[in-house]
């Protein structure tokens, strides 16, 4: 019974070529998508911070001033800083709450822990992926390296 539960090693020369060319091929696709998955992730993390940096100066000494107000990464606005003690943040898909400035900046220092802890980890299975990709690709390249090896060997038995 507790042999049945561990791993059955296969020896990959015993692996079809069509399935090896099929695993690689859905490796690849799944490292495509871990790899879009991060360019996401880090771009929602550059969000946070630079939501959490441009919270450094609300402050009351600012109260009444002229600054930019960002609506998008490259668009400023210029506003008054009206109310130095509250903030309105964006907490996703179209809600806003407001928070008073200390609260909103522990929002954003959590936020860009959890993105950048699934980063980590993400670039970890990323890095995992590349491995396998590369190892089957050169399984893949062995074998046909075998298999024309072969081809040349029973052409000049055959002539």
């Amino acid at each position: 019974m507790a042999q049945q539960q561990q791993q059955q090693q296969i020896d990959p020369m015993q692996i079809p070529l069509p399935q090896l060319k099929q695993m690689h091929t859905q490796v690849g696709e799944d490292l495509d998508t871990f790899t879009n998955s991060f360019a996401q992730l880090k771009s929602v993390y550059a969000k946070y911070s630079d939501c959490s940096e441009s919270l450094q100066y609300i402050s009351p000494k600012n109260k009444g001033k002229t600054l930019l107000v960002p609506l998008t990464g490259s668009l400023y606005v210029p506003g008054e800083l009206a109310d130095a003690e509250n903030v309105i943040i964006d907490v996703g898909t179209g809600y806003y709450i407001e928070k008073p400035v200390a609260d909103a900046k522990d929002y954003y220092k959590r936020k860009m822990e959890y993105v950048k802890g699934n980063l980590d980890k993400l670039q970890e299975t990323i890095g995992e992926r590349r491995k396998r990709l590369s190892d089957i690709t050169d399984l893949i390249n062995l074998r046909v390296q075998l298999m024309q090896k072969e081809q040349g060997q029973t052409a000049q038995a055959s002539a």
